[in-house]
């Protein structure tokens, strides 16, 4: 069974120089170590003082783990209900597929040709609005677009992960039998952002990051 998880690690101002300087030089023994075995795929984005990461492993929660080997050097603990950690996990908002839908999740070859990681700072007051309406979609439009998209939350940022080409299946059944997805989606969504004010038209809610890691390199 495949387990997806997205974290937030937060870079010290040391870890900040050091990335600029060289990348993340800890993360060139990853291939050779134990952990890729553990872990089918990994991207790490980069936004200010912090990383927003995305892996794929088999029957475990690894990314705890994964950032106290690789990235403590280079990060302060972020304190989370579960005390001190250098991977804070996102809350689940969103995922078009999931591993345990039925269908064939990702192949030996299968490789996306890019990964994007978005960023965006939902307004405070419609935060639970912003959940119900991807909860609601997620039940009753089940795979609509893009098995490999999904939504993670940290205070009031929001990080999405997915790949490229989109993975489409025949949906499966809708798991509600509601009718509340809004038709006019992207409008309704826009609706809930504070917009970006150093990026382009097309950034303004969601903020495209770029990779600094990723495994497996293609």
């Amino acid at each position: 069974m495949i387990r997806r998880q997205l974290w937030a690690s937060r870079l010290s101002v040391t870890g900040l120089a050091q990335i600029d300087g060289a990348g993340i030089a800890s993360l060139t023994q990853f291939p050779d170590s134990p952990w890729a075995t553990r872990i089918r795929t990994a991207s790490i984005f980069r936004h200010d003082l912090w990383l927003y990461g995305y892996l794929e492993a088999v029957d475990s929660d690894v990314a705890e783990g994964f950032a106290t080997a690789f990235l403590a050097a280079y990060c302060t603990p972020i304190a989370t209900s579960q005390g001190e950690r250098w991977a804070a996990p996102l809350l689940d908002v969103f995922h078009d597929g999931s591993p345990s839908d039925g269908a064939e999740w990702r192949g030996v070859d299968d490789r996306p040709t890019h990964r994007i990681g978005s960023l965006a700072r939902l307004i405070p007051d419609t935060y639970s609005r912003y959940v119900f309406y991807h909860y609601q979609r997620q039940a009753e439009l089940p795979q609509s677009f893009n098995r490999r998209y999904i939504i993670g939350a940290h205070d009031a940022t929001i990080f999405s992960y997915q790949e490229l080409p989109a993975i489409t299946t025949a949906p499966p059944p809708p798991m509600l039998p509601t009718h509340n997805t809004p038709h006019d989606w992207q409008a309704v969504m826009t609706e809930h952002f504070v917009p970006w004010s150093d990026t382009s038209d097309d950034q303004r809610s969601w903020r495209v990051l770029p990779c600094v890691w990723s495994f497996p390199t293609r």
